[in-house]
Protein backbone atom coordinates (compact mmCIF):
# COMPACT_ATOMS: atom_id res chain seq x y z
CA UNK A 1 0.00 0.00 0.00
CA UNK A 2 1.32 3.42 -0.94
CA UNK A 3 1.96 5.65 2.07
CA UNK A 4 1.33 9.37 1.61
CA UNK A 5 4.44 11.02 3.04
CA UNK A 6 2.78 14.45 2.88
CA UNK A 7 0.19 13.47 5.48
CA UNK A 8 2.94 13.17 8.12
CA UNK A 9 4.28 16.68 7.62
CA UNK A 10 4.12 19.61 10.00
CA UNK A 11 2.56 22.86 8.85
CA UNK A 12 4.67 25.72 7.53
CA UNK A 13 7.06 27.18 8.32
CA UNK A 14 8.31 24.16 10.28
CA UNK A 15 10.16 21.89 7.86
CA UNK A 16 10.46 18.20 8.63
CA UNK A 17 13.84 16.71 7.64
CA UNK A 18 13.93 13.35 5.86
CA UNK A 19 16.68 10.77 6.24
CA UNK A 20 15.71 8.00 3.78
CA UNK A 21 19.24 6.67 3.74
CA UNK A 22 19.54 5.79 0.06
CA UNK A 23 18.52 6.91 -3.41
CA UNK A 24 15.44 4.68 -3.44
CA UNK A 25 14.22 6.24 -0.21
CA UNK A 26 14.64 9.75 -1.56
CA UNK A 27 12.90 8.73 -4.78
CA UNK A 28 9.90 7.43 -2.83
CA UNK A 29 9.71 10.62 -0.77
CA UNK A 30 9.92 12.83 -3.85
CA UNK A 31 7.18 10.76 -5.52
CA UNK A 32 4.83 11.74 -2.73
CA UNK A 33 6.00 15.31 -2.22
CA UNK A 34 6.51 16.52 -5.82
CA UNK A 35 4.90 14.01 -8.17
CA UNK A 36 5.74 10.46 -9.25
CA UNK A 37 8.92 10.13 -11.27
CA UNK A 38 12.01 8.11 -11.95
CA UNK A 39 15.12 9.42 -10.21
CA UNK A 40 18.58 8.78 -11.64
CA UNK A 41 21.80 10.07 -10.09
CA UNK A 42 24.95 11.17 -11.90
CA UNK A 43 27.35 10.53 -9.00
CA UNK A 44 28.60 7.19 -7.71
CA UNK A 45 28.35 8.59 -4.19
CA UNK A 46 25.27 10.86 -4.27
CA UNK A 47 24.62 13.24 -1.40
CA UNK A 48 21.12 14.49 -0.77
CA UNK A 49 19.15 16.40 1.82
CA UNK A 50 15.36 16.74 1.89
CA UNK A 51 12.99 18.81 4.03
CA UNK A 52 9.30 19.56 3.56
CA UNK A 53 6.21 21.00 5.21
CA UNK A 54 2.52 21.36 4.47
CA UNK A 55 1.26 24.80 3.52
CA UNK A 56 -1.39 26.19 5.83
CA UNK A 57 -3.60 27.20 2.92
CA UNK A 58 -3.10 23.98 0.96
CA UNK A 59 -0.10 22.56 -0.85
CA UNK A 60 3.47 21.63 0.02
CA UNK A 61 6.87 23.28 0.34
CA UNK A 62 9.98 21.19 -0.35
CA UNK A 63 13.65 22.04 0.12
CA UNK A 64 15.99 19.66 -1.71
CA UNK A 65 19.79 19.71 -1.86
CA UNK A 66 21.61 17.24 -4.05
CA UNK A 67 24.54 16.31 -6.22
CA UNK A 68 23.72 16.08 -9.98
CA UNK A 69 20.62 14.05 -10.80
CA UNK A 70 17.60 13.83 -13.09
CA UNK A 71 13.96 13.13 -12.31
CA UNK A 72 11.72 12.09 -15.18
CA UNK A 73 8.00 12.34 -14.48
CA UNK A 74 6.51 10.12 -17.18
CA UNK A 75 2.97 10.37 -15.84
CA UNK A 76 0.84 13.32 -14.92
CA UNK A 77 -0.60 13.86 -11.44
CA UNK A 78 -3.99 15.51 -11.33
CA UNK A 79 -5.59 16.95 -8.22
CA UNK A 80 -9.06 15.71 -7.21
CA UNK A 81 -10.65 18.22 -9.60
CA UNK A 82 -8.52 16.87 -12.43
CA UNK A 83 -6.73 20.19 -12.92
CA UNK A 84 -3.31 19.40 -11.49
CA UNK A 85 -1.16 21.56 -9.23
CA UNK A 86 1.29 24.33 -10.06
CA UNK A 87 4.90 23.51 -9.26
CA UNK A 88 7.04 26.62 -8.71
CA UNK A 89 10.75 25.88 -8.29
CA UNK A 90 13.36 28.37 -7.08
CA UNK A 91 16.99 27.57 -7.85
CA UNK A 92 18.82 28.65 -4.70
CA UNK A 93 22.09 27.16 -5.94
CA UNK A 94 23.24 25.24 -8.99
CA UNK A 95 21.97 24.98 -12.54
CA UNK A 96 20.09 22.52 -14.72
CA UNK A 97 16.99 22.40 -16.87
CA UNK A 98 13.26 21.74 -16.83
CA UNK A 99 11.46 20.20 -19.80
CA UNK A 100 7.70 20.10 -20.19
CA UNK A 101 5.27 20.31 -23.06
CA UNK A 102 8.07 20.37 -25.61
CA UNK A 103 9.72 23.37 -23.98
CA UNK A 104 13.30 23.23 -22.64
CA UNK A 105 14.04 25.74 -19.86
CA UNK A 106 17.68 25.90 -18.72
CA UNK A 107 17.85 27.42 -15.24
CA UNK A 108 20.61 28.78 -13.07
CA UNK A 109 20.90 30.27 -9.59
CA UNK A 110 18.07 32.72 -8.90
CA UNK A 111 15.74 31.53 -11.66
CA UNK A 112 12.16 30.50 -10.88
CA UNK A 113 10.53 27.89 -13.10
CA UNK A 114 6.84 27.07 -13.34
CA UNK A 115 5.27 23.83 -14.53
CA UNK A 116 2.11 21.84 -13.89
CA UNK A 117 1.75 18.37 -12.42
CA UNK A 118 -0.93 17.50 -14.96
CA UNK A 119 1.76 17.03 -17.65
CA UNK A 120 4.87 14.83 -17.68
CA UNK A 121 8.13 16.68 -17.16
CA UNK A 122 11.84 16.22 -16.58
CA UNK A 123 14.00 18.07 -14.06
CA UNK A 124 17.77 17.84 -14.40
CA UNK A 125 20.23 19.23 -11.87
CA UNK A 126 23.51 19.45 -13.77
CA UNK A 127 25.62 20.67 -10.84
CA UNK A 128 25.37 20.30 -7.07
CA UNK A 129 22.59 22.60 -5.98
CA UNK A 130 19.64 23.46 -3.78
CA UNK A 131 16.07 23.76 -5.01
CA UNK A 132 13.03 25.05 -3.14
CA UNK A 133 9.71 23.94 -4.61
CA UNK A 134 6.12 24.87 -3.87
CA UNK A 135 3.40 22.53 -5.07
CA UNK A 136 0.18 24.53 -4.86
CA UNK A 137 -3.34 23.62 -5.99
CA UNK A 138 -4.17 25.55 -9.14
CA UNK A 139 -7.28 27.14 -7.65
CA UNK A 140 -5.20 28.55 -4.80
CA UNK A 141 -2.31 29.67 -6.99
CA UNK A 142 -4.49 31.53 -9.54
CA UNK A 143 -7.41 32.45 -7.29
CA UNK A 144 -10.15 34.26 -9.22
CA UNK A 145 -8.06 34.00 -12.39
CA UNK A 146 -8.57 30.24 -12.69
CA UNK A 147 -8.74 30.61 -16.49
CA UNK A 148 -4.96 31.15 -16.44
CA UNK A 149 -4.47 27.52 -15.53
CA UNK A 150 -6.54 26.40 -18.49
CA UNK A 151 -4.05 28.32 -20.66
CA UNK A 152 -1.03 27.31 -18.56
CA UNK A 153 2.33 27.13 -20.29
CA UNK A 154 5.63 26.19 -18.63
CA UNK A 155 7.71 29.33 -18.09
CA UNK A 156 10.79 30.71 -16.37
CA UNK A 157 11.45 33.98 -14.53
CA UNK A 158 15.02 35.26 -14.60
CA UNK A 159 16.90 36.64 -11.57
CA UNK A 160 16.71 40.25 -12.83
CA UNK A 161 12.91 40.24 -12.65
CA UNK A 162 11.87 42.58 -9.81
CA UNK A 163 8.94 40.34 -8.93
CA UNK A 164 11.17 37.26 -8.85
CA UNK A 165 13.66 39.13 -6.65
CA UNK A 166 10.87 40.14 -4.27
CA UNK A 167 9.55 36.58 -4.15
CA UNK A 168 12.99 35.21 -3.30
CA UNK A 169 13.47 37.80 -0.58
CA UNK A 170 10.05 37.11 0.90
CA UNK A 171 10.72 33.37 0.83
CA UNK A 172 13.56 33.91 3.29
CA UNK A 173 11.04 35.35 5.76
CA UNK A 174 8.69 32.39 5.35
CA UNK A 175 10.82 29.24 4.77
CA UNK A 176 12.54 28.39 6.96
CA UNK A 177 11.68 30.58 9.88
CA UNK A 178 10.51 30.51 13.47
CA UNK A 179 7.06 29.11 14.17
CA UNK A 180 4.51 31.83 13.55
CA UNK A 181 2.78 33.30 16.55
CA UNK A 182 -0.71 32.61 15.23
CA UNK A 183 -2.24 30.46 12.49
CA UNK A 184 -3.57 33.61 10.83
CA UNK A 185 -0.11 35.16 10.64
CA UNK A 186 1.30 31.94 9.20
CA UNK A 187 -1.45 31.81 6.58
CA UNK A 188 -1.17 35.40 5.40
CA UNK A 189 2.62 35.35 5.31
CA UNK A 190 2.48 32.18 3.27
CA UNK A 191 -0.32 33.45 1.01
CA UNK A 192 1.61 36.63 0.21
CA UNK A 193 4.49 34.43 -0.98
CA UNK A 194 2.18 32.32 -3.16
CA UNK A 195 0.67 35.50 -4.61
CA UNK A 196 4.12 36.87 -5.43
CA UNK A 197 4.94 33.64 -7.24
CA UNK A 198 1.66 33.85 -9.19
CA UNK A 199 2.47 37.43 -10.20
CA UNK A 200 5.98 36.35 -11.20
CA UNK A 201 4.50 33.58 -13.36
CA UNK A 202 2.17 36.04 -15.10
CA UNK A 203 5.08 38.39 -15.79
CA UNK A 204 7.22 35.57 -17.18
CA UNK A 205 4.43 34.44 -19.51
CA UNK A 206 3.96 38.02 -20.78
CA UNK A 207 7.70 38.28 -21.43
CA UNK A 208 7.65 34.96 -23.26
CA UNK A 209 4.79 36.23 -25.42
CA UNK A 210 6.73 39.42 -26.18
CA UNK A 211 9.80 37.36 -27.06
CA UNK A 212 7.62 35.22 -29.31
CA UNK A 213 6.33 38.28 -31.14
CA UNK A 214 9.88 39.54 -31.63
CA UNK A 215 10.93 36.18 -33.01
CA UNK A 216 7.97 36.17 -35.40
CA UNK A 217 8.81 39.70 -36.56
CA UNK A 218 12.48 38.85 -37.06
CA UNK A 219 11.61 35.70 -38.98
CA UNK A 220 9.18 37.59 -41.20
CA UNK A 221 11.76 40.25 -41.97
CA UNK A 222 14.33 37.59 -42.88
CA UNK A 223 11.72 35.80 -44.99
CA UNK A 224 10.86 38.97 -46.90
CA UNK A 225 14.53 39.78 -47.46
CA UNK A 226 15.22 36.27 -48.76
CA UNK A 227 12.30 36.47 -51.20
CA UNK A 228 13.40 39.87 -52.47
CA UNK A 229 16.89 38.58 -53.23
CA UNK A 230 15.56 35.48 -54.99
CA UNK A 231 12.43 36.94 -56.58
CA UNK A 232 13.75 36.27 -60.08
CA UNK A 233 14.24 32.58 -59.38
CA UNK A 234 11.29 30.71 -60.95
CA UNK A 235 12.11 27.71 -58.74
CA UNK A 236 11.87 29.65 -55.48
CA UNK A 237 10.08 27.39 -53.00
CA UNK A 238 8.85 27.14 -49.43
CA UNK A 239 11.55 24.52 -48.86
CA UNK A 240 14.28 27.00 -49.80
CA UNK A 241 12.80 29.69 -47.56
CA UNK A 242 12.38 27.27 -44.63
CA UNK A 243 15.97 26.09 -44.96
CA UNK A 244 17.26 29.67 -44.91
CA UNK A 245 15.19 30.49 -41.81
CA UNK A 246 16.02 27.20 -40.11
CA UNK A 247 12.36 26.38 -39.47
CA UNK A 248 9.81 23.87 -40.71
CA UNK A 249 7.61 24.23 -43.79
CA UNK A 250 4.59 24.37 -41.51
CA UNK A 251 5.98 27.30 -39.53
CA UNK A 252 6.92 29.09 -42.77
CA UNK A 253 3.32 28.80 -43.98
CA UNK A 254 2.22 29.99 -40.52
CA UNK A 255 4.29 33.17 -40.91
CA UNK A 256 2.39 33.98 -44.10
CA UNK A 257 -0.92 33.27 -42.36
CA UNK A 258 0.01 35.75 -39.63
CA UNK A 259 0.28 38.38 -42.37
CA UNK A 260 -3.17 37.33 -43.65
CA UNK A 261 -1.79 35.92 -46.88
CA UNK A 262 -0.37 32.71 -48.38
CA UNK A 263 2.99 31.92 -49.92
CA UNK A 264 1.76 31.71 -53.52
CA UNK A 265 -0.32 34.88 -53.30
CA UNK A 266 2.49 36.87 -51.65
CA UNK A 267 5.12 35.72 -54.15
CA UNK A 268 2.88 36.46 -57.14
CA UNK A 269 2.02 39.94 -55.83
CA UNK A 270 5.67 40.84 -55.22
CA UNK A 271 6.72 39.63 -58.69
CA UNK A 272 3.97 41.66 -60.32
CA UNK A 273 4.91 44.75 -58.32
CA UNK A 274 8.55 44.41 -59.37
CA UNK A 275 7.50 43.88 -63.00
CA UNK A 276 5.38 47.03 -62.85
CA UNK A 277 8.32 49.01 -61.49
CA UNK A 278 10.64 47.69 -64.22
CA UNK A 279 8.10 48.41 -66.97
CA UNK A 280 8.01 52.05 -65.90
CA UNK A 281 11.79 52.29 -65.56
CA UNK A 282 13.03 54.12 -68.66
CA UNK A 283 16.49 52.67 -68.19
CA UNK A 284 15.02 49.24 -68.96
CA UNK A 285 13.24 50.26 -72.19
CA UNK A 286 15.66 48.08 -74.14
CA UNK A 287 14.18 44.96 -72.49
CA UNK A 288 11.11 43.30 -73.95
CA UNK A 289 8.02 42.54 -71.87
CA UNK A 290 8.93 38.84 -71.98
CA UNK A 291 12.44 39.56 -70.73
CA UNK A 292 11.06 41.56 -67.81
CA UNK A 293 8.64 38.72 -67.04
CA UNK A 294 11.56 36.27 -66.85
CA UNK A 295 13.63 38.71 -64.75
CA UNK A 296 10.79 38.80 -62.23
CA UNK A 297 10.49 35.04 -61.90
CA UNK A 298 7.68 34.27 -64.36
CA UNK A 299 8.40 31.21 -66.48
CA UNK A 300 5.76 31.97 -69.11
CA UNK A 301 5.25 35.37 -70.79
CA UNK A 302 1.59 34.71 -71.64
CA UNK A 303 0.78 33.75 -68.07
CA UNK A 304 2.58 36.88 -66.89
CA UNK A 305 0.49 39.08 -69.21
CA UNK A 306 -2.77 37.59 -67.93
CA UNK A 307 -1.76 38.02 -64.30
CA UNK A 308 -0.53 41.58 -64.91
CA UNK A 309 -3.75 42.63 -66.60
CA UNK A 310 -5.83 41.12 -63.81
CA UNK A 311 -3.80 42.97 -61.19
CA UNK A 312 -3.33 46.39 -62.83
CA UNK A 313 -6.20 46.59 -65.34
CA UNK A 314 -4.06 46.74 -68.51
CA UNK A 315 -1.69 44.37 -70.34
CA UNK A 316 1.99 45.01 -69.64
CA UNK A 317 2.71 46.39 -73.12
CA UNK A 318 -0.09 48.98 -72.91
CA UNK A 319 0.83 49.80 -69.31
CA UNK A 320 4.40 50.46 -70.42
CA UNK A 321 3.33 52.90 -73.14
CA UNK A 322 0.90 54.81 -70.93
CA UNK A 323 2.12 58.28 -69.87
CA UNK A 324 3.53 58.39 -66.37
Amino acid sequence: MHHDTASDLSFAPCFRPFYPGDVRGYSTALDSLVYPGELSVQDSNPRMSLEACRLVGGGLAISFTSTPLAVRHDTALASPGGTGDVLAMIAIQGEGSIEQGGRQMPFRQGDITFRTTRLPSTCTLATPGKLVMLRVPANRFFGIHADLHERFVPSIARPDSRLAETARTHMNHVFPGPAQATPALAYFSEQSFVSLLAATYCESVDEDAADGKRRERDRWQRLVAFIEVHLGDPELSVDAISKDLGISRRLTHRLFEMQRTQYGAYLKARRLERARDELTNRRLDHLSVAQIAYRCGFGDASHFSRCFRSQFGAPPGAFRKAPL
